[in-house]
Parts: C-alpha cells; structure tokens; sequence
C-alpha cells in the first residue's frame, strides 16, 4: 500500500502558517476567507487539540514541535504569511518578580537574533539564544522568541520573506510586540502593534488581546499599519447597551456596523446562546473574586461574558431574578445548568457545529482566539481592508464535512449536575523542552 504523504500547505496567494495554532481560532477565519486565496496549515503539540483540529478538517503539519520546523521544512515552505500566539505564562503575570525578569531576558534575547545580515551569523546567534533560554528555570520564557526565528530564517534561508506577519497574546505581552516592532522595521517590514477588544467586533466576550500586525515594504517601514476598527460598542460596567439601529430580518447573530462610523451594540451572552438559553440568567465568574466568592464578577445575559477561560466550567449560572428593590437575587434553586462546550464555543464566536474533541475541551476553547476577532484581524493584515458581511454568516453558518465528524466521536456535551471541568490524564506524553505546547489560558 502506498504510504500518503504529510500534510502540507498548498500554495495560495496568501499561505498561512500558524504556530502554536490552538483548535482553530484563526485557521477557522482563514478557511472563511478561502475564496480569497488564503490557505492555512497549524502547528499544534497538544494531540487531544489536534484531534478538534482533524475533526475541523483543518490542516496540520506532522511535526508537532513548531522548535523542529521553520520556514523551509517542506510542509511550509509555501508560506507567505506568519501567524501566531505563542505561549506566555512565564512572564504573563503582571507586576510579579520573575514575570518582570522573563520579560527582560525576551527583550534582550530578542535584541541579539536581529539585525544579522547572513545566515551564519544568525545561526550563531540563534545557538547562543537558544542555549541561555533552555537552561532557564522556566523553559517557556523561550517560546515566545519562536516567531522572530522563523521571520528571520525566511529572510536569510529561504530568501524569501513573510510578506504578512500576525502575531498575538495578552496584553502582557504588548511590550515584547512593541520590542519587535522596532526589530521587523529595520527588517524590512512595516509594522505596529496594539490591544484589541473582541466585544467592539462583535464577540459576545470581554476578552484583550495584544496583537502585532507587520507587512514586508521595504523603504516603507515607517507607514501606517491599518488595524481593524471597531464595528461594535466597547462594553463598561455600569453602561447602557445602545438600541439597534436596524431590524435583522435574517435573525443574524452578529450585525455589521451602520455605515458613517457609528457602531451596533455589544452581543449578548443572550444574543449567542438564544437556542439553548430562553430564559434572561446571570453568570457568575470564577475569576475577580480575590478569593472571597462575595466578589466574583457577574454578568447578566444583556452583557457580554467575562473572559472565556480554560476553567470556564466553573463558572455559575442562575435564573436572573430581582428582589422588591431591584437587587439581583442568587438562590441556589435558581441554579442552571453549567456552560457546555459548545456554549462556550459560542461565546467564543466558533460555529455552534465546531467539532469539540476529547476531554480538555475548555482548555482549548479557553486558550483560543475569537474566531470572528480573528476575520476582522486577517482581513486588514492581508486585504487591508474590513470583512465582507457575508463572512460573518458564513463563519456562524460553518459546519463540518460528514466524513470528518464520523471519524471520531463527539465530545459528550454536559448538560447534567455541575461539575468540574475533567483533566487530561497523566499518561499524556511529556512535552520536550523545546516543543510548542498548547496555549495558555488567557487570563
């Protein structure tokens, strides 16, 4: 029998390869933007993440490690535009000593893999980088220095540079993006970096993410970069949601902004979750608490949901009700059902048919990007211009090919007692040093 072949990326006018890919937050938008001449390849270590991603019918590289590729491995060599959220707990934390030092060490890690006119030179510099970080206490620290490797190795081995990059995390991280800015300037590339907020495109979440948009102009490094607007209205503690400014006749879920720059209002954890949740209720968040559960932030469903985390199965729902004086009432008879996965999914902005696999399905849903923050992201890094409406119906609408949902079977959608999120058993592989581990929660 003839052996078939790795996967690899086809070639496209716009080649995505996405490190550290997640179960498909971006690669779902890029598959959106198909007729646009975009193709995506992931690279994923986690195998319970690779199994959504198969079951997706997303497009994967063999090799796990994204430390044991780089730009001319053949799987990827196509590649045009680099993607990426690399993990970034070691310095994530903010105002934490070693957080500050993993943060300084990436700086001036970062500073030593720039500038190098050859491949040799780079190859030195690599070497020493790479040996500083994998004798770190914490080998993660590292992870993040993986994208400029690979933007430098496409200049110097393959002779042929990204001609987009996207790279993104939490807003922790702006200041290493804001480090590689200057570094992808002298690189040839225009490039700027900013915090996003998915609710002002249209999530139904509260969520930041730092992100960094660079695109190769030589002698024109110093332009604008466009960065997408918001379509949508910022959510506030304590603000009125804005009426809608037309009816959807449709029933769409995620509304296009008026022309003349004004925005819809926020989408609702009520506005995602109409087919399963009829009733308005409120969520309460297992984070802001301080440790005191007195102080654990609510939503009501009118809101957008706080950030979607990998414990996002501890969070509580309840009937919303109010007592003689409009207090929200909390009694344990009023206790709903927890989030399913594809609840979560949907707060999220994934397809409601979004295939879950295996048993840390919060964890991937926690550690992936907006699927919808991710169209409005791609569309400016590499159209330059805002989505099309119809992607939006078409990325709510999206559902997966027979053939792939009966290869592997569904994840069960817990709609009993609530519980506690399973682990991931301990027989798992150990991750090597150098490997690309599944992201982390954003926090």
């Amino acid at each position: 029998m003839t052996q078939s072949s790795p996967p690899s990326l086809p070639p496209a006018k716009f080649g995505i390869v996405d490190l550290f890919a997640g179960p498909g937050g971006l690669d779902i938008a890029a598959a959106i933007l198909k007729d646009e001449g975009v193709e995506s390849i992931g690279v994923e270590w986690d195998d319970a993440t690779r199994a959504t991603r198969a079951a997706a019918g997303l497009l994967t590289t063999e090799v796990k490690d994204v430390a044991a590729l780089g730009p001319c491995d053949p799987s990827v060599i196509e590649a045009t535009v680099l993607t990426g959220g690399p993990p970034c707990q070691s310095f994530s934390v903010a105002g934490s000593r070693k957080g500050h030092k993993a943060l300084d060490d990436v700086l001036r890690l970062a500073t030593r893999l720039a500038d190098h006119d050859d491949e040799a030179a780079f190859d030195v510099a690599w070497k020493e980088v790479k040996a500083e970080t994998d004798a770190m206490s914490d080998d993660r620290t590292g992870f993040v220095l993986q994208p400029l490797r690979w933007i430098m190795e496409a200049k110097l081995k393959r002779r042929r540079p990204y001609e987009v990059v996207v790279l993104e995390q939490v807003p922790t991280v702006l200041p290493v993006w804001k480090h590689f800015v200057g570094i992808l300037r002298r690189t040839g590339y225009a490039a700027e970096a900013h915090v996003l907020h998915s609710e002002d495109f249209g999530v139904p979440q509260t969520r930041r993410r730092a992100v960094l948009i660079a695109q190769f102009d030589p002698g024109n490094e110093h332009r604008k970069v466009r960065f997408p607007e918001a379509t949508h209205q910022r959510y506030r503690k304590g603000a009125e949601r804005l009426p809608l400014t037309h009816d959807h006749l449709d029933g769409s879920l995620f509304r296009a902004s008026r022309s003349g720059g004004d925005v819809e209002p926020w989408v609702s954890m009520g506005d995602a979750l109409r087919a399963t949740r009829t009733t308005d209720f409120l969520m309460v968040s297992n984070y802001g608490s301080g440790g005191d559960p007195k102080n654990r932030g609510r939503r009501e469903s009118g809101e957008p949901a706080p950030t979607i985390t990998g414990k996002v199965r501890r969070n509580r729902l309840y009937h919303l009700r109010r007592d003689e004086s409009g207090e929200v009432l909390i009694r344990p008879e009023d206790e709903l059902d927890r989030l399913s996965s594809q609840e979560a999914g949907l707060l999220q902005s994934f397809p409601a048919e979004y295939p879950w696999r295996s048993t840390d399905v919060p964890q991937q849903i926690g550690n992936a990007i907006p699927p919808r923050l991710s169209l409005h992201i791609l569309s400016m890094a590499l159209l330059r211009e805002p989505p099309q409406e119809k992607w939006y119906t078409l990325l709510k609408e999206w559902r997966p090919q027979a053939s792939l949902l009966s290869a592997t079977p569904p994840t069960a959608v817990q709609r009993s007692a609530p519980q506690a999120s399973p682990s991931v058993s301990s027989s798992a592989p150990v991750r090597p040093r150098t490997g690309a581990p599944a992201k982390s929660s954003a926090k």
